[in-house]
């Protein structure tokens, strides 16, 4: 008996795109796999400031936005559920937003903090801008 067909693999983008916050945050994302029930960015986060001890990536609303406006909403990890990282480490890991980005789009957006301003130590607001489609030679 044939086995059941399988879902599509998820889509792989690669990427090496940086955003920077002027509280002490950078935020680089290395992949995306663009699923069926979810995206998954692949990302490392830095902090280092002398003014506080931690920072919160997910200290308010945080999310990948589509050119349409469509959001994709965080699915924040249930042992650290603001993505807390303490001055002078790194976080690497994946971050997982509910949802697929539709065919054909071109970018997303990601947004951490909204409504923050990026000198808020307690959740910086950065926005990073990421590229979906590769550019032809």
């Amino acid at each position: 008996m044939p086995a059941p067909a399988a879902a599509a693999a998820p889509k792989q983008v690669a990427l090496s795109v940086q955003g920077v916050a002027s509280a002490g945050l950078t935020v680089r994302v290395k992949n995306i796999e663009l699923g069926e029930d979810a995206t998954v960015l692949t990302v490392s986060a830095s902090f280092g400031s002398r003014e506080t001890n931690f920072t919160n990536l997910a200290e308010t609303v945080t999310y990948l936005a589509d050119p349409a406006g469509n959001r994709l909403m965080l699915r924040p990890p249930e042992d650290n559920r603001y993505l807390r990282i303490v001055s002078g480490d790194t976080m690497e890991g994946k971050l997982v937003f509910l949802g697929a980005v539709p065919p054909g789009t071109p970018q997303l957006r990601l947004v951490f903090n909204e409504g923050n301003t990026p000198d808020n130590t307690a959740g910086p607001g950065l926005s990073i801008t990421l590229p979906l489609q590769q550019g032809g030679t």
